[in-house]
């Protein structure tokens, strides 16, 4: 996924929605229980979720790659080929019966799909059918739907296109020989689908071309304001074919309710405790934090920590039980556009890693609770991690070596970029950053420690979705640097952390995560070779090697291994979902 990180308060929604208790769901009224974790979880009742920035990007699963996407609409209300459950490091079955099977040298893969999944109204009598699938992944190649990691990962299936195509395309490498049989050929081994890690991802949620298509033409496409349901949720009213404006407003509302076409038997991955599941957006981060910690049936949302004060104090206080606090698996970085001057320059960019306190920006988002001082790209928790240096990072990178920066260092490195004083005299540098705190602090502490060699920045703070949508996902926007970012793996290996941000050929028009515009053969051709291998130990060599080749060009500035913090009200059972980094699983989180 590509998730950012919430980076700063993130999106939003809200309101409470009607119960709609469907084939296999539970009504308001139900008083049994189940175990999630170490706490009996209770089937029925609302969760209100209080979230503060700008709400999911796009209702369409083609384009869902952030982490809200996947709490708030991908496990509720979407089941794909594969998934993963809280307590699973793998990816396990869900609309298909089994692991792949796998023939012709590991590039022919086969799929059974699970019988009698149906769809949601309006197209509640029909079953999910492998072709299906098929058009699910092939519109994922299209610039229309907008998908953020299909070119990393299933370009080399045969056929796929090396670009966004205008329109949806059909791949020969993937084929539907009957509505239970999905065929996926691949030019070489690659190991995220014979390990089908990417096959988890939203592209594999099944969208039935016959009714999508007339909503994937033109420039963009509006199949996520008209999409079938799969999930044991849906959101609110979309049962006439169209989402209403009473189940979501961008930024204000997105209401769940219980999608009565769902079958629990059927299910093999989702609980689906909640009847109604609302998420209210727009709130201010203080007041929302109170709220949750006082209130009832309250669950933290697009905000990764509440504001550092109350986080101290609510660890400090009987308010602790009501956080979990957990390695997220990501990270948070600065990118640097190396198709700008004189950020094109290594030295440049090593000075700005040197000078930069790590430990101060860590502060902005309240201290040692939120994460560990980073030190490479690679974050704890993944493949390669230790290969890679472990905490203490390659001795090499000198620029790395003082968490509280060294502005001798710094300007020693100016030097070398070609600045006689170690100071920078250029123009300006465009840098655009989130609006709201504590990223906002973040951005400011950024700018006032570049200051100290003399780099001045044209800085703009606007909000979160703005950020990335209209600059720093935009090539032609000419963004220099981009402060407030965060990367979440897409799955539990290393090439959704390597892949996805530096490959060149991964460079698209808009919704591109290569920020730094890494464009290096050789960076290309190790990342192609890494793919294909199979072997665990083999991988996590090879991700290990292209991260110090990344660190030590500094095409990031990567300053936070973060952690998790979700807190809820004490009548709430909240269970985390290591696959999208640790933030809340809410088909598996529960009232007491």
């Amino acid at each position: 996924m590509r998730r950012y990180l919430r980076s700063l308060p993130l999106l939003a929604t809200a309101v409470a929605s009607v119960v709609i208790a469907g084939c296999g769901g539970s009504s308001s009224s139900s008083s049994s229980s189940t175990s999630t974790g170490s706490t009996a979880a209770k089937n029925g009742g609302a969760v209100t979720v209080l979230e503060v920035g700008g709400g999911v990007l796009s209702l369409d699963p083609g384009y869902w790659y952030y982490q809200t996407d996947y709490t708030d609409l991908y496990q509720p209300t979407q089941r794909a080929l594969y998934g993963f459950t809280p307590q699973a490091a793998s990816p396990v079955p869900d609309l298909a019966t089994s692991q792949p099977i796998l023939s012709n040298g590991g590039k022919t893969l086969t799929f059974h799909i699970r019988p009698g999944v149906h769809y949601s109204a309006p197209l509640a009598s029909r079953t999910v059918a492998a072709a299906d699938i098929k058009y699910a992944m092939e519109r994922c190649f299209a610039a229309g739907v907008g998908n953020g990691y299909a070119f990393s990962y299933f370009n080399r299936i045969v056929g796929a296109p090396s670009k966004p195509t205008t329109t949806v395309p059909s791949v020969s490498g993937i084929t539907a020989p009957n509505a239970s049989t999905l065929v996926i050929t691949t030019t070489v081994p690659v190991g995220v689908l014979t390990v089908p890690n990417a096959l988890a991802l939203p592209c594999t949620v099944p969208i039935p071309q016959d009714y999508a298509a007339k909503y994937d033409t033109g420039a963009q496409s509006t199949y996520g304001m008209h999409q079938v349901f799969t999930g044991p949720y849906m959101i609110s009213g979309a049962g006439t074919g169209t989402v209403p404006s009473s189940g979501y407003q961008t930024g204000k509302l997105l209401a769940l309710v219980r999608n009565p076409s769902w079958v629990k038997s059927t299910d093999p991955i989702r609980p689906a405790h909640f009847d109604t599941i609302t998420f209210k957006g727009g709130n201010d981060i203080t007041v929302a934090s109170q709220q949750i910690l006082s209130g009832q049936s309250l669950m933290s949302g697009d905000f990764a920590a509440p504001p550092p004060a109350i986080l101290k104090q609510g660890l400090t206080s009987s308010q602790k039980s009501q956080f979990q606090i957990a390695p997220s698996g990501g990270n948070r970085y600065i990118a640097l556009n190396t198709t700008v001057k004189p950020l094109d320059n290594v030295n440049f960019r090593r000075a700005i890693a040197a000078v930069l306190n790590r430990n101060a920006l860590r502060l902005t988002r309240g201290g040692p609770a939120i994460g560990t001082v980073a030190t490479h790209f690679l974050p704890p928790q993944n493949p390669g991690f230790q290969q890679a240096g472990g905490t203490a990072g390659d001795p090499a990178n000198d620029f790395y070596a003082n968490p509280n920066g060294n502005v001798a260092l710094a300007e020693s490195y100016m030097k070398k970029a070609g600045y006689p004083t170690g100071q920078y005299t250029g123009p300006p540098l465009l840098t655009i950053a989130d609006n709201e705190p504590p990223a906002a602090n973040t951005a400011q502490a950024v700018q006032s420690q570049l200051g100290q060699i003399g780099i001045k920045l044209t800085f703009r703070e606007v909000p979160h979705a703005t950020m990335l949508s209209k600059y720093c996902e935009v090539p032609k926007a000419a963004v220099a640097i981009c402060p407030t970012l965060g990367w979440g793996r897409d799955f539990f290996d290393s090439q959704s952390f390597i892949t996805p941000l530096f490959y060149g050929p991964n460079i698209i028009p808009s919704g591109n995560s290569n920020m730094s515009q890494v464009n290096v053969p050789a960076l290309n051709t190790q990342m192609q070779a890494a793919e294909q291998l199979t072997d665990a130990t083999q991988r996590a060599s090879a991700w290990a090697n292209l991260d110090k080749e990344i660190t030590s060009q500094v095409y990031v500035v990567t300053w936070l291994w973060d952690n998790e913090v979700g807190f809820h009200s004490t009548n709430v059972n909240g269970v985390q979902w290591p696959f999208n980094g640790n933030d809340w699983d809410l088909t598996a989180s529960s009232l007491k």
